[in-house]
C-alpha cells in the first residue's frame, strides 16, 4: 500500500524525541552562519549568495541526472545579482537562476498555484521533443517511477491521482497546510514539505527540483532571510543514493516519516557547516585581493585564482596539465603563466590557497 492510500493520508507522523537531537544540532550549525552573514556588507553577502546559488543550481540538476555548464550558470548568477559582467549565458541556466531567486526572495509571501505554474513555465522554456509534456500546469495522467526491462519491471513509486482534478485537490491541501499549519520547527516543516510535494508529484517533470525549492523557501522563512546561506541540494547530491532509497522506503507502509526527517535535518546541518567554510574563503579572498591590489594578472591567471578561492576543485594542487585544461591554453603558455604567478609570490601568499602544489613543489608542477 502506498502512503497516499493510507486512511490517515496526509497526516504524517514522526517521533519528536528522535528528531529533537538532530534538530538542535542543525540549529546550532545554522545560527552562527546566519549571524556572521548579517555582519557582511552587501557586496560580501551577494558574493556568498552567488557561490551558494552556483552550488545549488549545479547540484539540483545533477540529482536529476542533468549536467549544467558551470561557467554559464555562474554568468547567469552574476548577471542577475549585478556583481560582475557575465561571460557566457544560456537560456536554461538563466531560467533556473531566475526561478531560484524569485522563490527565495519571496519566501515570506504565500505560495500559490499560479506561482508554481509560472516557475514551471520558466524552468521548461523548451518543450521536450520525445514526449508530450504538460508545461505550466499539473499533470493530466497517472505517474509511476519504473525500472527494468519490459515484462520484468519494478514499480519504485506511484503517485496519487489519475487526472488533473485530483492532483489539483491534493495540491490545494498541500498549499493550505504550507500556509496555515504550524510545526514545532520550520526545519521540520521544510522536511515534510519536501517529502509531501514529491509524493504528490504534481508535474510531468521537475518535481524533485520543485520539492527542494519549496523546502529552501521554508528554510529561508525560518531563518528570516531572503538570501540562501547554504546549498541543501549539494549536501543531498553527495548522498544521492540514500536520498532516493529513503524516499522510496517512506512511500509505503504507515505514515511515520521520522527517518526521512532525521536524514533531511542532517543534510541541512552538513550544508550549513560547508557554508561556514565558504564564509572563511570569502574572508581569505578579500584579504588576497587587498594584498595583490597592484598585481597584474592576465585573464587566464585570474580565472585560476577565482576558481581556487571560490571552490575546493584543486585541493590536491594545481599542475600545468590541470591549468591548461582549465583555461584552454597551450603547454608553453601554461608554463609561463604558472612561473609568473610564482615570481609574483602569489602561491606563497598566506591569504591564498595553501594547497597549491606549485607553492611547495614548483619542480613537480613544471614537469607534470
Amino acid at each position: 500500500m502506498w502512503i497516499w492510500q493510507n486512511e490517515h493520508w496526509p497526516d504524517f507522523r514522526y517521533d519528536l524525541t528522535e528528531v529533537t537531537p538532530i534538530l538542535e544540532e542543525t540549529v546550532r550549525a545554522v545560527a552562527p552562519l546566519a549571524l556572521l552573514s548579517k555582519e557582511l556588507d552587501l557586496d560580501k553577502q551577494l558574493e556568498l549568495e552567488s557561490r551558494v546559488l552556483l552550488d545549488e543550481a549545479l547540484a539540483t540538476a545533477k540529482i536529476e541526472g542533468e549536467i549544467l555548464d558551470r561557467e554559464s550558470v555562474r554568468s547567469s548568477i552574476v548577471n542577475r545579482l549585478g556583481i560582475s559582467k557575465p561571460t557566457r549565458l544560456s537560456k536554461s541556466s538563466q531560467a533556473f537562476i531566475d526561478v531560484l531567486l524569485e522563490a527565495i526572495r519571496q519566501s515570506s509571501s504565500v505560495l500559490r498555484e499560479k506561482d508554481l505554474f509560472k516557475w514551471h513555465h520558466m524552468l521548461f522554456i523548451e518543450k521536450p521533443l520525445l514526449y508530450n509534456m504538460v508545461i505550466g500546469d499539473y499533470r493530466h495522467e497517472s505517474m509511476q517511477v519504473i525500472s527494468g526491462r519490459f515484462g520484468k519491471q519494478t514499480i519504485h513509486f506511484e503517485a496519487p491521482c489519475y487526472d488533473r482534478t485530483c492532483v489539483s485537490a491534493e495540491m490545494s491541501d498541500f498549499l493550505d497546510w504550507l500556509e496555515h499549519t504550524p510545526c514545532p520547527s520550520g526545519y521540520i516543516k521544510a522536511a515534510i514539505a519536501n517529502f509531501w510535494f514529491v509524493t504528490i508529484h504534481p508535474f510531468d517533470d521537475g518535481n524533485g527540483r520543485f520539492s527542494r525549492l519549496i523546502a529552501e523557501r521554508c528554510l529561508a522563512e525560518t531563518e528570516k532571510t531572503n538570501i540562501r546561506l547554504y546549498s541543501l541540494s549539494t549536501a543531498i547530491e553527495h548522498d544521492k543514493i540514500k536520498y532516493y532509497d529513503l524516499l522510496e522506503q517512506c512511500q509505503s507502509g504507515d505514515m511515520d516519516i521520522t527517518e526521512w526527517i532525521v536524514w533531511f535535518l542532517y543534510q541541512v546541518k552538513l550544508a550549513a557547516i560547508t557554508s561556514m567554510k565558504r564564509l572563511d574563503k570569502i574572508r581569505l579572498s578579500t584579504l588576497f585581493w587587498d594584498n595583490h591590489r597592484e598585481t597584474l594578472f592576465n585573464d587566464r591567471q585570474r580565472k585560476l585564482i577565482i576558481r581556487l578561492l571560490e571552490t575546493t576543485d584543486f585541493e590536491e594542487g594545481i599542475s600545468r596539465r590541470k591549468y591548461k585544461n582549465l583555461v584552454k591554453t597551450s603547454d608553453p603558455t601554461a608554463t609561463r603563466d604558472l612561473k609568473d604567478l610564482l615570481d609574483k609570490k602569489v602561491a606563497g601568499s598566506r591569504y591564498f590557497c595553501e594547497s597549491l602544489f606549485w607553492a611547495s613543489q614548483p619542480k613537480q608542477a613544471a614537469k607534470t
